[in-house]
């Protein structure tokens, strides 16, 4: 049993698709997971201060972890690895591996003590707004969670490793087993430790990130911890090309610091409706628009490194088509559901009816950038495959600069609204011009074909729109909508009935999307086919 389940956890996977899938079914799994902990977390604590105070106290540890490591990882780690093990073979690259992971530990150990040392210093400066009393509950908290980012590095670099390899299965599932922690924490430990319990299992969770992610790398060779070497040619590389990269992503934590620490200025709970918010429009964001982009990522880098850049055209067209076609239907969903979607998944205990509308407000609003938030990792990803990290830094901070302006100018006619309506301008501003940019320098992405299939999609979510809101306003009509079970008979009839009809129209517009979609799954459920690469190909 045990060397079956390490045999399924290294198996290589080929093909985008199949890739996606992977990753995109996990994401389901650790999506499901983490509404789940929402509903855990909103029901026991409520959207009031100490919700706000563990959101905050994200800031510190998520700040050093999205810097150290998502800069090192996506930007620079995978594109040089896979390059080096193509070029300098398998044990060379993981000597390299070896020396990253020490480096990536050394950093991140001392940025945690950094954080432990200097909360109380940082933490009235992340949320103006707080009482005294908030504020040391959220200094405490930081310091416990200053821990998690040490475990989530190491466990980074790892998953790079697999990722470049084309084992995809460990890397997909660490995160289920990071909210399972947070969940496990906030059940067993919050009804003694309140909302300490949450962060002590955030803590547990980035532990079982790693383990999950290390048993995955005992079957292909990982090289044992090295001595960081910072004069190696392979890590000097990763460094030049990861520079670009934390600053880019240091602009994106000022600017969401920046709309954090507005929202605490505009009313109690605001921070926690904000991150509820977030979370609950994230959830196609991660199914979708992250697992293509990190599926199509090593075959982008394969392209460009191959100077191929007629595969690099079409897999940037394939899994951008892809993310549209789940994308757009998905936020249109999310505008006509908003209310249902919010009280189902978060409203019960102390999470009431004036916390769900605020709530499903904010979602509303930022559900309409949700087509642009999930092409942005693909198009960046495009750009690194490409090892050019400082054209996305630029871009980044001309919209994060949108973003906070946006949201300095509107928080006080909007209140937390305007704080929405400034991460979705910033969120559309990235996109376009990240379009515009890659249009500029390859041309057109999959001759047309791409502009013709978001047309085709856009039309059948109207078709979505056109039959759901009827649907919605009949239901609402029949059922006074008091109970569960009301408003997801609301919910349920107005996606079943509106994604019929999205299905329909697409049929009828002959979606190549939906016909690889349909293909993909007779062929998992129906018959054996070999796994082949390349962008069209739904195997």
């Amino acid at each position: 049993m045990i060397t079956f389940f390490k045999r399924w956890m290294t198996q290589q996977t080929d093909g985008l698709t199949a890739a996606a899938f992977i990753v995109g079914s996990s994401s389901l799994a650790s999506r499901i997971l983490g509404i789940f902990r929402d509903r855990v977390l909103a029901g026991t604590f409520g959207a009031g201060m100490q919700l706000d105070a563990y959101y905050a106290a994200f800031r510190l540890p998520d700040t050093a972890y999205n810097l150290v490591i998502l800069g090192a990882v996506s930007a620079g780690f995978i594109p040089v690895f896979t390059a080096w093990m193509e070029k300098e073979g398998k044990e060379s690259a993981m000597r390299l591996a070896a020396r990253v992971l020490s480096a990536v530990g050394l950093v991140l150990i001392a940025a945690s003590l950094f954080i432990i040392v200097f909360a109380p210093v940082l933490i009235p400066w992340l949320a103006p707004g707080f009482t005294a009393e908030g504020n040391k509950l959220a200094v405490d908290l930081t310091r416990v969670m200053a821990l998690s980012p040490i475990f989530l590095g190491l466990s980074a670099v790892v998953g790079g490793v697999m990722q470049s390899m084309r084992r995809f299965i460990g890397f997909a599932l660490a995160p289920v087993f990071y909210n399972l922690g947070i969940i496990a924490g906030t059940m067993f430990f919050g009804p003694e430790i309140g909302v300490m319990g949450a962060a002590v299992g955030v803590v547990l969770g980035a532990l079982m990130h790693l383990i999950v992610q290390s048993v995955a790398a005992t079957g292909v060779g990982f090289w044992p911890p090295a001595a960081p070497n910072f004069k190696d040619p392979g890590v000097r590389k990763i460094l030049t090309l990861m520079g670009p990269r934390m600053a880019a992503l240091g602009v994106s934590q000022i600017s969401l610091t920046v709309l954090f620490a507005v929202a605490t200025l505009t009313e109690t709970g605001a921070v926690a409706v904000f991150n509820l918010s977030n979370n609950i429009q994230s959830f196609p964001l991660g199914l979708f628009g992250i697992s293509f982009a990190i599926a199509a990522f090593p075959a982008l880098s394969r392209a460009a490194g191959a100077s191929d850049d007629e595969g690099y055209r079409q897999t940037l067209s394939s899994a951008g088509r892809k993310i549209c076609f789940f994308v757009i239907p998905a936020t249109a969903v999310f505008f006509l559901l908003r209310a249902q979607i919010v009280r189902l998944v978060l409203g019960q205990g102390v999470f009431g009816w004036e916390d769900t509308i605020r709530t499903a407000d904010m979602l509303g609003i930022m559900a309409l950038s949700l087509v642009a938030q999930s092409l942005s990792p693909l198009l960046i990803r495009a750009l690194y495959a490409r090892q050019d990290t400082w054209t996305p830094f630029l871009i980044s901070v001309f919209a994060e600069a949108t973003t906070i302006i946006s949201a300095l100018v509107l928080h006080g006619p909007f209140g937390l609204r305007g704080i929405g309506i400034a991460f979705s301008v910033g969120a559309t501003v990235q996109a376009i011009i990240l379009l515009i940019v890659l249009r500029k320098r390859f041309g057109r992405l999959g001759q047309g074909e791409t502009l013709y299939s978001v047309y085709r999609t856009v039309i059948a979510t109207v078709a979505l729109c056109v039959v759901g809101f009827p649907i919605r306003e009949w239901l609402g009509t029949i059922y006074p909508l008091e109970t569960v079970w009301q408003v997801a008979l609301q919910a349920g009839g107005t996606m079943l009935f509106g994604g019929l009809a999205f299905l329909v129209a697409a049929w009828i517009m002959k979606s190549s999307e939906l016909e690889e979609l349909a293909h993909g799954i007779k062929s998992k459920f129906m018959r054996k086919t070999r796994l082949v690469e390349g962008a069209e190909q739904a195997r």
